[in-house]
């Protein structure tokens, strides 16, 4: 059908996306990342964390609620000062894991989508608090993977604690005869074995969301060919305004190219598709320059001027031949045509003294003139 997106999306399309904001990213891979760095933090100072506060709840419950100042009634002051030593000490202990999951979040978005800068990503979308348009987005597609994937999680974390928990029942049963830190080390043991096997598959899950993500994304960046032709007009311009003006710019060479043949000292032809103008001064260039050339009817627009101007032509058909597609106006014949162009100009030059004199008087007399006005200038000035 027409119009249908089935191209994949080019560069230019993903730079621009990019630009507003728009990228694929797995929120899955982020949370697995930031759980599985929580694990590995709670797995080195699990033990000293609940150590301390252990200590610090044995602390608030023996020396300072029992103390005989706290026999009497607590004033809201104490009630202060206990609650914030508390609280301190709770975000001491907090710290390390919470700091370490803010900069696993961080690096998992770096891996996903690079380091980058968005001013349209934070601009209001009113289409985003349309209702009907938030209706529209509760029942697509879309929706309902992000529904199988939150089941999806849930069953991983069901699972695998189910399973984890039925491996430790015994174990477990027996918490109540062991002392309290005993105790917290065997729930965390179990807690750690959970997590582990948690992270484990949340990874997973996460690098598969992630591709679908890519997926999905690709998916909604796809174009039309229509689309294609659409970008590669705008980035290089309409086609044909590139026709026009590339009409105009040969138009211009081609009067400058006519203009020039009445310098010409020769017009070689071959003698009806082409007409190579040269120019010999060797006080310009050591060789002939081709001033002219032309083709078919352009060629006879040469020969045209030529004959309106004097300009003696000559029929050689090899070598117009050669020269046509390898000199370019205003560039000087190849060494291994200089014998037959010179033998050309010889011929012409003997033959046409006159043209040759006239030519070399108007050009003395060129000369002279603005000799004297340069003098005249130099006079007026002193």
């Amino acid at each position: 059908m027409a119009g249908e997106k089935t191209e994949k999306p080019t560069a230019k399309r993903y730079s621009d996306a990019r630009e507003k904001g728009q990228v694929a990213k797995s929120s899955d891979f982020n949370g697995a990342v930031a759980l599985m760095a929580a694990a590995w933090i709670m797995s080195y100072a699990g033990p000293y964390t609940i150590s301390s506060m252990y200590g610090q709840m044995k602390y608030t419950f023996t020396k300072v609620l029992s103390s005989p100042v706290a026999l009497r009634p607590l004033s809201l002051d104490n009630f202060n000062v206990l609650m914030s030593s508390t609280i301190q000490s709770m975000v001491f202990l907090m710290m390390p894991m919470m700091l370490t999951v803010l900069v696993a979040g961080v690096l998992s978005n770096l891996v996903q989508v690079r380091p980058m800068f968005s001013i349209q990503a934070i601009f209001p979308k009113l289409d985003k608090i349309n209702p009907l348009n938030g209706f529209k987005r509760l029942w697509s597609t879309r929706s309902l993977v992000e529904v199988g994937k939150a089941l999806l999680k849930m069953s991983i974390i069901g699972g695998s604690g189910s399973i984890i928990i039925h491996n430790h029942w015994q174990e477990l049963m027996t918490l109540g005869a062991l002392e309290v830190p005993v105790a917290w080390v065997a729930i965390l043991k179990v807690v750690g074995e959970i997590a582990q096997w948690s992270c484990i598959l949340f990874l997973l899950a996460g690098l598969i969301d992630w591709r679908y993500q890519a997926w999905e994304f690709e998916k909604q960046l796809r174009m039309s060919r229509q689309d294609i032709k659409d970008e590669r007009r705008n980035s290089d311009g309409d086609p044909m305004m590139k026709s026009r003006i590339k009409q105009m710019g040969m138009k211009m060479a081609k009067t400058r190219q006519l203009a020039a043949v009445p310098t010409a000292d020769v017009v070689i032809t071959n003698p009806t598709h082409y007409a190579i103008a040269l120019k010999y001064d060797p006080d310009i260039a050591p060789a002939p320059v081709v001033v002219a050339k032309g083709k078919d009817i352009f060629a006879q627009k040469i020969k045209e001027i030529a004959r309106e101007n004097n300009v003696p032509m000559v029929e050689n058909k090899p070598l117009a031949r050669s020269l046509y597609p390898v000199v370019e106006v205003e560039a000087m014949i190849p060494p291994e045509l200089f014998v037959a162009v010179a033998e050309v100009l010889a011929f012409v030059f003997s033959t046409n003294k006159g043209r040759r004199l006239a030519a070399q008087k108007r050009a003395a007399d060129h000369a002279a003139k603005k000799n004297r006005s340069s003098k005249l200038l130099e006079g007026g000035d002193a």
